[in-house]
């Protein structure tokens, strides 16, 4: 049986804009909107496909796995009757 445990947290804010090219947008313009063969407009590019694949091998693998996952459910202490009280009994009149 395969078992592993499974926790990913990304939490990284970029704020990158090229100097030369202040008004490339690669979420709109896409690699075709590059200019001039600009090295840093092709990093934003990179950048942007490597988040978007990173977020669709996530969802690919939450669709695949969830199936197969068990939800945890935290233990709780067993109900004891309390020692004061004395068991419910039946009573018949």
């Amino acid at each position: 049986m395969f078992q592993f445990s499974y926790k990913l947290k990304v939490a990284e804010r970029v704020k990158a804009k090229c100097e030369r090219h202040p008004r490339y947008n690669p979420e709109r313009e896409g690699r075709g909107g590059i200019k001039g063969g600009c090295s840093i407009c092709f990093s934003l590019f990179d950048l942007h496909q490597a988040r978007l694949s990173l977020d669709a091998a996530h969802r690919e693998f939450l669709r695949r796995a969830l199936p197969w996952t068990r939800v945890r459910r935290s233990r709780t202490k067993p109900q004891f009757p309390k020692q004061d009280e004395p068991p419910m009994q039946n009573t018949t009149l």
